[in-house]
């Protein structure tokens, strides 16, 4: 057979129906192999930095495999930031690039460039990818393509490339193989039972245990059992930021996100101040999540860490690791071992549960009380409005911080991010590719800033017909750039404002030149005004106009322990918690 038509037919197999990327001459024929399959379907975007998040967006929301393509030179360049955003937040996505014929190379050594439009992306690529190889022999591709695919699926999932010479394309694959078997080198039994006893010797000596999840716990199926295991043991259960959705924002263990800058307050104080035992599962604990001071979180707690990434568990948390506990294990196989043991019966609420419940509804008054957060009260309105939405693809801005702190998902409702490469142009495709994934209507919040990074995809949501509801939170400015430069550059607000280098469009106008239905609003009308305009089938676009001075709060000041926020919480009421 065709050799692109085997590699179409071999990811198809493997559950991949949709694939994502922009058409050139490099990879025409992958195109067509895509296009004449009757079990795929091919969706262009209109810049393959669109195609490769909502590739992104897709494996987020469906966690299985996605694909995404590219032709040589720029369009393959143009990939490299949704490959990055893939490789931090561990996204199992299969990236096709295509390349100049194998005989147009000259054989030249430190010849800059062999022929038109041809960029070595292999080496681009291997920074940011588990594996990247270039296919210079047809027969290399059995064995490569599925190696490639085991390689993105299994331990820490993450993405792949892989390099298709145009003539290679072309050429044939005479014995096709769609399932070849590789070592796993990640399942390792006895270390999971090992981590499962460390962890039940553990909970035995403590009196104030939490959960830390992050996102390294990445089946579905996994996460409901942590839950489980939690609920009959009262552990109050705190997220990284990727992880949020894994909870419904109500759920009686959900003790919000870790963020040593904007995480939610009372998780902040829960785990950094009040507990004496952090189990954490596949959470990096890294600075963004516990703070710049990174020996002095949680002083008072033991930690044990569980992690499939060895080189996560080399950074030492407590200072020369006393009272830190690393297993490497795969954290599903952890669970499973937890879950089978007969847990004990609780009658009523724990004492501990009790405090935790009492911190949180103090400080989430504190906040409630504080005016700047009216952004957060519009997006809790919003969350109301969406519950019809299988997933929300968040941008990166104050709008990310708005939303993980304040959307109200409900069970089974994700919430998408680009967490370790946190890239300003995401939420959009994003958005289109977790529709894809779910076959339901999705929505994305998008900043003023981060919707113009790529903002040619509503032609794209307006050529299929998407149910993709767009948020646009436009103070006009880089809110969170300019909220740094209010507190340490003199009021300097350069390229974050309109007259210093930076402006906006309207953004409803814009829907509207595209043929989306749109409409543009004032913060405080979000409420009332905004729900009949949201109903219905088929795209929007809602442009939510803020002031200018917009604030991320609560947020920890550098220095400071991360419990304690500014703006700062009533002290009667901090000591009081502090106490408890």
């Amino acid at each position: 057979m065709k050799l692109s038509d085997y590699i179409v037919t071999f990811l198809q197999k493997k559950g991949i129906r949709h694939f994502f990327g922009y058409q050139g001459t490099m990879i025409a024929h992958l195109v067509d192999s895509i296009e004449r399959n009757p079990e795929t379907e091919n969706h262009s975007g209109y810049n393959e930095q669109g195609a490769a998040f909502a590739a992104c967006g897709y494996a987020q929301a469906k966690e299985e495999c996605a694909c995404a393509y590219a032709t040589s030179g720029p369009g393959a360049i143009n990939l490299l930031s949704g490959v990055a955003d893939a490789y931090y937040d561990s996204l199992p996505v299969i990236f096709l690039t295509g390349q100049l014929n194998t005989y147009e190379y000259s054989g030249i050594k430190g010849l800059r460039q062999q022929g038109f439009q041809e960029t070595d992306i292999v080496a681009m690529a291997k920074p940011i990818t588990k594996y990247a190889v270039q296919i210079r022999n047809p027969e290399d591709i059995v064995e490569e393509l599925n190696k490639a695919y085991h390689i993105a699926t299994t331990g820490r999932r993450g993405p792949v490339l892989i390099d298709l010479p145009m003539n290679i394309q072309r050429s044939e694959v005479e014995n096709p193989v769609y399932d070849m078997t590789f070592e796993d080198k990640h399942t390792d039994a006895a270390a999971a039972q090992q981590a499962a006893d460390t962890i039940l010797e553990a909970l035995e000596q403590a009196k104030r245990p939490v959960i830390m999840l992050g996102h390294g716990v990445d089946s579905s199926f996994s996460q409901q059992k942590l839950i489980r295991f939690a609920q009959k043991r009262q552990i109050p259960i705190i997220t990284s930021v990727l992880a949020k959705s894994v909870l419904g924002y109500d759920h009686p263990l959900n003790f919000g996100c870790i963020g040593g800058a904007y995480g939610h307050r009372y998780a902040n104080m829960i785990a950094n101040a009040k507990s004496d035992l952090l189990l954490c599962f596949g959470i990096s604990l890294c600075t963004r999540q516990i703070g710049t001071k990174v020996h002095e979180f949680a002083r008072g707690a033991k930690i044990i860490r569980i992690d499939i990434d060895p080189y996560n568990l080399q950074r030492d948390i407590h200072e020369n690791g006393i009272n830190e506990v690393k297993l490497q294990a795969e954290t599903g196989a952890v669970i499973d071992c937890l879950a089978k043991v007969d847990d004990p019966d609780i009658e009523g609420v724990s004492d501990w549960l009790n405090v935790c419940t009492e911190i949180k509804e103090n400080l989430q008054a504190v906040d409630d009380a504080t005016p700047e957060r009216y952004p957060n009260r519009m997006i809790a309105d919003l969350s109301d409005m969406l519950e019809d939405t299988s997933a929300i693809a968040v941008d990166v801005g104050q709008h990310m911080v708005w939303s993980y702190q304040s959307f109200k998902n409900h069970e089974g409702q994700k919430l998408l991010f680009s967490g370790g490469h946190g890239a300003m142009g995401y939420g959009l495709p994003a958005a289109i590719g977790a529709y894809y994934a779910t076959g339901k209507p999705t929505a994305c919040i998008c900043g003023d800033g981060a919707l113009q990074m790529n903002i040619q995809e509503l032609e794209w949501v307006k050529r299929e017909n998407l149910p993709v509801k767009i948020m646009v939170m436009n103070n006009e400015a880089l809110g969170m750039i300019r909220h740094l430069q209010r507190d340490y550059f003199d009021c300097l607000f350069a390229g974050t404002t309109d007259g210093c280098g930076f402006a906006s469009c309207n953004f409803a106008e814009v829907a509207k030149a595209y043929g989306i239905p749109a409409l543009r609003m004032l913060c405080d009308a979000v409420r009332e005004e905004a729900s009949e305009f949201l109903e219905g089938e088929g795209p929007k676009l809602l442009e939510v106009m803020l002031e200018h001075g917009t604030f991320a709060y609560p947020k920890t000041c550098l220095g400071e322990p991360i419990h304690n926020q500014q703006p700062y919480a009533p002290k009667e009421v901090y000591d009081r918690l502090m106490e408890l």
